[in-house]
């Protein structure tokens, strides 16, 4: 949380009385519904193995309304998908956003926090759920410093942090 405060306007601070606020717990796997949810608590679970600090702010990145890099409308002009190394329970994990149901504020970013490495939700060890077309590596987010200078950028866009 320290490293979106110190990039960001955005400020956490233990809950009162707010109407809407995010309740992170110890759960099952690492996830957070997309933004506001406007309809009081919202979870953000971090279970066995969240405990990676590109995860962690992954999940925060959620809750604060950032989608996945890989799920951009234009994802398909930088990132092959190989659908046939995936789980079959995870193939939704690697849909396309419409156009409309995501911000394209900044361009694509190989180095987002919100992008999964190429063996996300791959059926088995080895094998490359995703590449990108330049050839570059796609680390894992739990490996990933934190927010990439583009995550940072977009999120004061979205904040109209000045």
């Amino acid at each position: 949380m320290r490293h979106i405060e110190q990039n960001s306007c955005i400020r956490f601070k233990q809950r009162t009385n707010e109407h809407n606020y995010v309740t992170v717990f110890y759960g099952s796997g690492c996830w957070s519904f997309w933004g506001l949810l406007n309809q009081g608590e919202q979870k953000l679970s971090l279970g066995a193995g969240c405990d990676y600090f590109g995860t962690v702010v992954h999940e925060f990145l959620h809750a604060l309304g950032f989608e996945h890099e890989h799920n951009r409308s234009d994802r398909d002009d930088y990132l092959d998908i190989h659908r046939e190394n995936v789980a079959p329970e995870w193939h939704f994990a690697f849909n396309l956003l419409l156009p409309h149901e995501n911000r394209l504020l900044t361009g694509f970013d190989y180095d987002s926090v919100m992008l999964y490495g190429e063996g996300a939700f791959a059926k088995s060890y080895g094998l490359k759920s995703m590449t990108a077309k330049d050839g570059r590596f796609l680390d894992e987010t739990y490996n990933k410093p934190g927010m990439s200078a583009s995550d940072i950028k977009r999120l004061n866009m979205l904040y109209q942090c000045q």
